[in-house]
């Protein structure tokens, strides 16, 4: 009998030392596969976007570009911006909300360059990548960003410049509505639009603020046309002011007016499309959004960027309005974004 317990007494511990070598082994198999889903698998990133408002199209685009690459990169993108690119106070707050909630990068248009570079030192202060989109930042210290993407603005606005130069004769007037006094990226599509017309022989006659607001851009157009009832073409340094120049030619019954916006908004390309509207200069802003977000990743994974990173622009007529829309509608639909 005892030597039948012992038998017993053997057999159960070598099944116990199998099992627990079994168990070693499958522990150290799982602790392999999670290790193998961390450095493979997408990374927990929260990215905050913020943009110089959300109150149009254009800035939807952005959003638009941004969840793509949150999706394509499996990483968590929170957009946001105030109610007006004239809004600097509430976007620095904004800018400052994300530092404080955790971000782990921030994508910033700036609205106003001065302003937000306090904004830029906080960002820089709780040591989170920033990473500059649409306008640059009025500051000769290039540590407080990483990197710059958008468009060459002086050459964008040397397009619409050429283009409208094209459409008219020298000698030809033309007004310039632009957006708010200094934002840097206004005064880049107004110059350069200025210099081209002015080489082409065109007389611009008249250069006025309206803050990127449609219904200011009436106003200033129509008070342009009471001045100068020969102005033969408007140039606007975004599409909404430019669809305001539209209504008061519109409402003034002028015939032959060229028009040209900037930014390729969508009721910019309805415009066109439905031959009122003359031309837009169109930026990418969906390809700034997302460049935005995969620059910030990139940061966050130790890579290193361009510092200068430069889109390029199209002017869209009724030739290729429709092409252009359909693209832009497909990537849209993708991102999941409503536009207004």
């Amino acid at each position: 009998m005892k030597r039948e317990t012992k038998k017993w007494s053997a057999l159960v511990l070598s099944i116990m030392m199998l099992m627990s070598l079994l168990a070693g082994c499958n522990g150290a198999d799982k602790a392999e596969e999670t290790d193998g889903d961390v450095q493979s698998g997408g990374k927990d990133y929260e990215i905050t976007v913020v943009c110089m408002a959300l109150n149009s199209d254009y800035w939807h685009m952005v959003e638009a570009g941004a969840k793509l690459a949150g999706k394509e990169l499996g990483v968590t993108v929170d957009v946001v911006g105030p109610n007006a690119e004239s809004d600097s106070a509430s976007q620095i707050n904004m800018v400052e909300d994300a530092c404080n909630s955790g971000a782990d990068a921030i994508v910033l248009a700036p609205n106003e360059p001065t302003s937000l570079v306090s904004a830029a030192k906080t960002v820089k202060n709780n040591d989170i990548p920033l990473v500059i989109i649409d306008a640059r930042l009025d500051t000769d210290d290039e540590s407080l960003y990483s990197c710059f993407i958008g468009t060459g603005n002086v050459a964008a606005g040397g397009e619409g410049g050429k283009y409208i130069a094209s459409k008219l004769q020298k000698g030809d007037k033309v007004a310039i509505i632009r957006g708010l006094n200094g934002q840097s990226i206004h005064d880049q599509r107004a110059n350069g639009a200025q210099e081209a017309m002015e080489e082409a022989g065109l007389k611009i006659v008249s250069v006025q603020p309206a803050d990127s607001d449609r219904g200011k851009a009436v106003n200033v157009a129509e008070n342009m046309l009471q001045s100068d009832p020969d102005i033969k073409a408007f140039y606007a340094t975004n599409d909404d002011m430019a669809l305001g120049a539209l209504q008061a030619v519109e409402s003034g019954g002028l015939k032959d007016v060229v028009i040209v916006g900037f930014d390729g908004t969508f009721n910019a390309m309805d415009s066109i499309a439905d031959g009122k509207l003359t031309a837009s200069v169109a930026q990418q802003p969906i390809e700034e959004g997302y460049q935005g977000v995969v620059n910030a990743v990139k940061l966050l994974d130790g890579e290193s960027v361009e510092k200068e990173q430069s889109l390029d622009v199209v002017v869209l007529t009724e030739d290729n309005v429709a092409d252009f829309r359909k693209n832009i509608e497909d990537l849209i639909e993708k991102s999941g974004v409503k536009l207004n």
